[in-house]
C-alpha cells in the first residue's frame, strides 16, 4: 500500500484515497502532510456541477492566501471528475476523492471543516457537528440544530462570495471555529443519539432501557386516544397483518427488501427519514410506484423528547414537504424515531393532520446477527391485526427477511399496508 506522500505525487487527474489502516477499531484516513494544513470536506449530491465549480473557485481563494490547505470530497457522482479535472488543474493535487463509502466516516473525521453543497441536511453534517466539525450549508430545509450562525454557518446556494468569505472566517479566526464548534457539538449530542448518527457504519446500536413508569404511560395513550390518532394494532377479526419498515431509504438496503417484497408479493409500509429521502429521491418513488405506503419518519430522526417545540415541529413538517416534492401527494403518517411517545412528538404530529403509527411486534433486528431473528421470531406469537416494525439495514436482517414475510402470512393472513389495516 503507498503512504499518502507516495499518492501526492501521482500523475492521476484525482488522487484515489488509499485504503486507510486500522486503529482502534476505526478507519484513520491519512490526508493531512503537514499540521498546520487546513482541510475542507464538502458534501455533494449526485449531479452537482455548478455546486462544485462554486466550490472549486472558492477553494482557490482560500489558497491564494498562503494557506496550505486541500479538499476532500465527500459524494458526487464519477461523472464530476472531468469537472473537477478541468477547473482545478492547478492545485488536483490538493484534491481528494476516496471512493469507498465505507471509507467516508473516516475521511470525514480528518476534515477541519465540512461545506455541505446539498440540498438537505446529509446524516454526516449532523455527525461532523457532534464530533464538533465547523459546518457550512447552503440547504434552505434544515433541522433545529443547523438553524442559528452559533452552530453552522448557511449561506445562499448560488452566492461564491459567500461561500469564499465563510471558508476564510473560519480558516483565519480560531476562536470563532472553536466556539461554533462546542455549541453545536452539544447541541447536536443533546438532541440526537451518537450511535443512530454512526447507523450507516454499525449494526450494533445502543437501546434505551425501559421503565416501568414509561411502560404505563404508553398503554394509558394507547388506551385513551382512538387509533386515528394514534394507532398501534389493527382488528383482530381480520386476517390482515402489517410489516413496517423504518429508517429508510439505504441505496444499498432498501432496493433489496423491495426485490423480496416483489418476490412474495406482498406491500409494506416504508417510514423514511426525510434527510435521506433527499438524497435518494429515486428509491422513494419507487417504493410508492411499486404499491407501498410511505410514512414520515422525522428529518433527521433525533429524540424528540430532547427537542424543542420548534425544533420538533419542523423535523415533521420538512419531511413532509420532502415526501410531497417527490411523490406529489402527502404522506398522512408519523412514526416518531426510537418510537418516543412524548408531547413533542404527539403535539406536532397532530397539528400535522398525521397519523401517530407504533408497532405490536418488535424483532429487533437493527440489532440482529446472523440467526437472531429467525430464534426470536420462533419465539414471537403473530396474530391477525399485528403491526410488524422492521428496519433491514444489516445483511443477518435482509436474510431473515423471508422467513418474517412466511411468518406473517401463515393462517390465511394477507400482508397489507398501514392505510389498509387501519380500514379493516
Amino acid at each position: 500500500m503507498r503512504s499518502a506522500s507516495e499518492v501526492d505525487k501521482t500523475a492521476l487527474p484525482i488522487q484515489a484515497a488509499p485504503a486507510p489502516p486500522l486503529a482502534a477499531g476505526l478507519p484513520v484516513a491519512k490526508v493531512r502532510r503537514r499540521a498546520d494544513e487546513f482541510i475542507v470536506g464538502v458534501v455533494l449530491k449526485a449531479e452537482a456541477r455548478n455546486e462544485l465549480n462554486r466550490l472549486l473557485s472558492a477553494f482557490s481563494t482560500l489558497r491564494k492566501t498562503g494557506r496550505a490547505a486541500r479538499l476532500v470530497i465527500l459524494g458526487g457522482s464519477s461523472a464530476l471528475e472531468p469537472a473537477v479535472t478541468g477547473a482545478a488543474y492547478q492545485f488536483r493535487r490538493d484534491i481528494l476523492w476516496p471512493r469507498d463509502e465505507q471509507d467516508t466516516l473516516a475521511w470525514l473525521r480528518e476534515c477541519d471543516i465540512l461545506v455541505s453543497l446539498h440540498e438537505g441536511t446529509p446524516v454526516c453534517v449532523l455527525q461532523a457537528m457532534l464530533w464538533g466539525i465547523p459546518v457550512i450549508t447552503t440547504a434552505l430545509r434544515v433541522p433545529h440544530a443547523v438553524q442559528h450562525r452559533r452552530t453552522a454557518i448557511r449561506i445562499p446556494s448560488d452566492n461564491e462570495t459567500a461561500l469564499s468569505q465563510a471558508m476564510l472566517e473560519l480558516a483565519e479566526h480560531a476562536d470563532s471555529k472553536l466556539a461554533m464548534s462546542v455549541t453545536a457539538a452539544a447541541l447536536v449530542r443533546r438532541q440526537y443519539s451518537e450511535t443512530d448518527l454512526s447507523r450507516e457504519y454499525s449494526t450494533n446500536p445502543v437501546v434505551e432501557s425501559k421503565s416501568q413508569m414509561r411502560w404505563l404511560v404508553k398503554e394509558t395513550l394507547f388506551r385513551a386516544l382512538p387509533g386515528s390518532r394514534l394507532f398501534r394494532r389493527g382488528s383482530r377479526a381480520g386476517a390482515q397483518i402489517a410489516l413496517t419498515i423504518d429508517d429508510g431509504p439505504d441505496p444499498v438496503f432498501t432496493p433489496r427488501i423491495l426485490d423480496i417484497l416483489r418476490l412474495y408479493g406482498i406491500r409494506a409500509t416504508f417510514f423514511l427519514v426525510g434527510g435521506c429521502a433527499e438524497q435518494y429521491p429515486s428509491i422513494v418513488r419507487r417504493i410508492a410506484e411499486e404499491g407501498h405506503e410511505v410514512g414520515n419518519h422525522s428529518y433527521s430522526h433525533p429524540y424528540f423528547n430532547r427537542l424543542s417545540w420548534r425544533g420538533a415541529h419542523r423535523e415533521i413538517a420538512m419531511t413532509c414537504s420532502v415526501l410531497t416534492r417527490i411523490l406529489g401527494k402527502r404522506c398522512r403518517l408519523f412514526r416518531p424515531p426510537f418510537g418516543k411517545l412524548s408531547p413533542r412528538s404527539l403535539l406536532p404530529a397532530w397539528a400535522a393532520r398525521q397519523q401517530v403509527v407504533m408497532w405490536s411486534v418488535d424483532l429487533r433486528d437493527y440489532c440482529a446477527q446472523l440467526g437472531s431473528v429467525e430464534a426470536r421470531l420462533a419465539h414471537t406469537s403473530l396474530s391477525s391485526g399485528d403491526i410488524i416494525l422492521y428496519h433491514g439495514v444489516s445483511e443477518a436482517a435482509l436474510e431473515a427477511l423471508p422467513r418474517v414475510i412466511e411468518s406473517a402470512l401463515q393462517n390465511g393472513r394477507k400482508a397489507v399496508t398501514i392505510s389498509e389495516l387501519n380500514r379493516g
